[in-house]
């Protein structure tokens, strides 16, 4: 026999009551239940009160790097403004859910947001079955050439997810990474369970690839500081310092790299802006921090690759040039 639920339970301890204690009951819950959608609500319109004052002060809705800032600047002077870690964590570490709460608040209550956002749970499947796991993931092969990493997965889901809303679907449904890994325990143990090889499974991983790999550029936010380097070395020369030739190869591929490496190494290695931790420079991408670690130093080793001249490392100190090269042409 199948074990009642809570619900299950409380209905029946509800039928066995008499006529006017079922009303009383009734009355209660329903209470209990206002209280705590009052609460979920004043949590909301405190956040959505918070953006709407960095817009105010803006005169424009504000992306992450401006919210950041702005809000710094209001609580230093005595405002009761969000900090934008704890906002950012509110909305499920999703910036443009936070600014369609912003947007959505110039036309209905909090209590309207909260609603919106709630539907969109309604109907999750539970357990999505393995064909329809394998069906998916071959799209997503598909659209890559090669089986993709837990990013690029994320990445080609979220757009899916929005073609199928633009074409009026308001619930597709669409499995995200933690499907498989926790029924294979690993991205790599799904990828190899339904097929590939590990030949296949390893492409994912290619330094080349992900530091190159420009998938991601449609989904960041509009405002990331981005160096853009100029022609002139504005450096001295010196021991170890990279020729004119040397300098152009490195330009050159920092140029060919997508906009999320090179918002990494501009705000890693302070071109032309301050620097960042890894914690700071990682929030905006919704990535890791060794993940930023690991984009950072593929990223470099291309460019002291360019320096070279496509030979690796060949004299002491190179690295240091190349960084030293990058500051000076930002």
């Amino acid at each position: 026999m199948t074990p009642a639920s809570g619900a299950d339970a409380l209905v029946v301890l509800y039928e066995a009551l008499a006529p006017e204690e079922q009303d009383a009951a009734y009355a209660r819950i329903y209470e209990a239940r206002l209280r705590e959608q009052k609460v979920a609500e004043t949590e909301l319109a405190r956040h959505v009160r918070s953006l709407r004052r960095v817009a105010d002060a803006l005169g424009h809705d504000p992306g992450v790097d401006e919210y950041r800032h702005v809000s710094r600047t209001l609580i230093a002077e005595g405002e009761d403004v969000e900090p934008f870690t704890r906002l950012y964590k509110f909305f499920g570490c999703s910036w443009p859910r936070a600014r369609e709460a912003l947007q959505l608040s110039d036309e209905t209550s909090t209590r309207g947001i909260e609603a919106r956002f709630r539907n969109r749970k309604l109907g999750k499947i539970a357990r999505y079955t393995e064909d329809v796991l394998r069906d998916i993931l071959v799209r997503c092969v598909e659209h890559y050439g090669r089986p993709p990493n837990t990013e690029e997965f994320g990445w080609w889901r979220d757009r899916q997810i929005e073609l199928a809303r633009a074409q009026g679907e308001e619930h597709p449904h669409i499995p995200s990474n933690s499907c498989y890994r926790v029924r294979w325990k690993t991205w790599e143990g799904a990828l190899l369970h339904f097929g590939y090889t590990p030949e296949e499974v390893a492409l994912r991983l290619e330094q080349h690839d992900q530091v190159f790999n420009g998938n991601a550029d449609p989904y960041l936010p509009d405002d990331l500081p981005v160096a853009e380097l100029g022609e002139v070395l504005r450096v001295a020369g010196g021991d170890g310092a990279l020729s004119a030739e040397e300098a152009s190869r490195v330009r050159e591929v920092y140029e060919s790299f997508p906009r999320r490496t090179r918002y990494v190494l501009t705000v890693r290695l302070g071109l032309g802006v301050s620097k960042l931790t890894l914690r700071d420079a990682a929030e905006p991408l919704a990535l890791h921090l060794t993940r930023i670690q690991q984009l950072q130093r593929y990223a470099m080793d291309e460019l002291v690759l360019a320096a070279s001249n496509g030979r690796k490392e060949t004299r002491p100190g190179l690295r240091a040039a190349v960084i030293a090269a990058l500051n000076g042409l930002a």
